[in-house]
């Protein structure tokens, strides 16, 4: 599976970067064709390659033309917040246009429509703008969206048919009733962060904030990902533990805990391939498999990439799988190598009544967590490079302050919304440290590396040169001492 996937993100790139002399499905096919007579263990990725390159072609080419001044549009996606109101990802009604747009609300504006809404609408249509070090309108027509509007009042547009009853509605009204409550029992700045860490950032997040968040490295605390999903579902599973349900069952219900805290976050990459490899590994038992962490992530890299290609340039599904690709293929190894360099300090391996406080912190939670972060670390370093330019080299030591938080603020957060404000004054002290941490380590005295500049292909090579070739660990390689 992680052929397949290498192979379609190569088709959809080539397809993007390449000027072949003939349609890329047609190049690529006989590359492919080419590559699996020469060497047939390699099948996976060159069927990966025309798949790719056939699937970013159907997505890329829709014909595009000038919406009229009223048109009947559907909402395909449901409201985000920014930072002067609302945005709706829809689709054309009417016309029946093959492309998105992007309808942005003014905060004046109230009984705004929601996923599966359609409504009439008359604005003027703009190109979205190209800003200064990002190319934002390169950015939306990958996704299919090549116009945009503001809408000021409520008298530019009418629901015509409204989407009230689709099970969508219920977790966006979910994602909404947090925010308000959050909003109402903290500082702005603290829901925004607490909003982040439960559920990812939005778009009214504080700039400044976000910057230090990512400049220290602990950016991915407000991106949900792997992280979040295992906390959630660890508490699931807690719960599920005091009742008589059978094993079978309790398995099915934290698959499902798992979609359902991936719909309440928005479906974004990261989560929804932590939430189809917790689906692989726990199914697998059930149906009698052994369970394969690198299969499961090459499965959710090919569904997630034959769903929306367009994934593969941005940089949260980047980010996504290259940390937990360089987590599942080094961390038995790098663990394993710190607690040799722990034993050789004189921190005893075995951990019992009589050991020192110090060697359980040592073996219990600071190396496994050092060799976490440092395997996703460099995972993302090249990434983190191309699209910024700038690499803390203290990322690790932030994380080690910050992520043994995450747990205790999952808790909090989601306690502070089902129980209407109850527990303000402890995840108030949350946010006062996860911003000393961000504010801290983003800091002119941190070294790092700056204006780094590297090329797209050195970039995809290197990953690619690590699936292909990166020895895979073995089962139980992974020492309990």
């Amino acid at each position: 599976m992680l052929q397949l996937a290498l192979g379609i993100a190569m088709g959809i790139s080539l397809t993007e970067w390449v000027a072949l002399p003939v349609a890329p499905s047609i190049a690529l096919g006989l590359l492919a064709l080419a590559l699996t007579l020469s060497m047939p263990g390699w099948a996976w990725l060159a069927a990966g390659l025309v798949l790719g390159a056939v699937r970013y072609e159907l997505w890329r080419s829709p014909p595009v033309q000038a919406p009229p001044s009223a048109a009947t549009l559907r909402a395909v996606g449901t409201l985000e917040p920014t930072r002067n109101g609302y945005r709706l990802l829809c689709a054309f009604e009417s016309p029946p246009l093959p492309t998105y747009t992007l309808v942005y609300f003014h905060s004046t504006v109230r009984n705004l429509p929601d996923f599966g809404d359609v409504f009439r609408v008359e604005a003027s249509w703009r190109r979205p703008p190209r800003f200064q070090g990002f190319d934002w309108a390169r950015y939306l027509e990958r996704r299919r969206i090549y116009h945009i509007t503001t809408v000021f009042s409520e008298r530019q547009f009418q629901i015509v048919q409204s989407g009230a009853g689709r099970w969508q509605r219920v977790f966006s009204a979910a994602r909404r009733s947090l925010r308000d409550r959050l909003r109402h029992s903290l500082a702005p700045e603290d829901a925004a962060l607490i909003e982040g860490i439960l559920v990812g950032a939005t778009g009214d997040f504080p700039p400044e904030l976000r910057e230090a968040f990512h400049k220290s490295g602990i950016g991915h605390l407000l991106a949900t990902s792997g992280l979040h999903v295992m906390m959630a579902l660890q508490l699931v599973y807690l719960c599920l533990r005091w009742t008589r349900t059978p094993f079978t069952g309790r398995i099915g219900l934290v698959i499902l805990a798992a979609w359902c805290y991936t719909l309440l976050a928005g479906a974004r990459p990261s989560i929804v391939r932590a939430a189809t490899m917790v689906s692989c590994t726990l199914c697998a038992p059930l149906v009698g498999r052994e369970a394969d962490s690198l299969n499961a992530l090459g499965l959710a890299g090919a569904m997630w990439l034959l769903i929306a290609p367009h994934a593969i340039f941005e940089v949260g599904f980047q980010y996504s799988f290259c940390a937990v690709l360089f987590i599942l293929l080094f961390y038995g190894r790098l663990e394993r190598t710190l607690r040799h360099c722990a034993r050789r300090a004189g921190v005893p391996p075995k951990i019992d009544r009589t050991a020192s406080l110090r060697a359980a912190f040592s073996h219990k939670f600071l190396i496994p967590l050092l060799s976490v972060s440092l395997c996703a670390q460099a995972g993302i370093s090249l990434i983190q490079l191309y699209h910024f330019g700038y690499l803390s080299l203290l990322s690790p030591v932030a994380n080690l302050l910050a992520v043994p938080l995450a747990y205790p603020t999952l808790v909090l957060g989601f306690w502070l919304w089902l129980s209407q404000g109850v527990g303000v004054l402890p995840v108030e002290w949350l946010c006062a440290w996860y911003k000393w941490v961000a504010f801290t380590f983003s800091g002119s005295w941190v070294p790092a590396l700056q204006g780094v500049s590297l090329s797209a292909w050195l970039v995809v090579g290197f990953y690619a040169g690590v699936l292909l070739f990166a020895s895979e660990p073995p089962l139980g390689a992974v020492e309990s001492d």
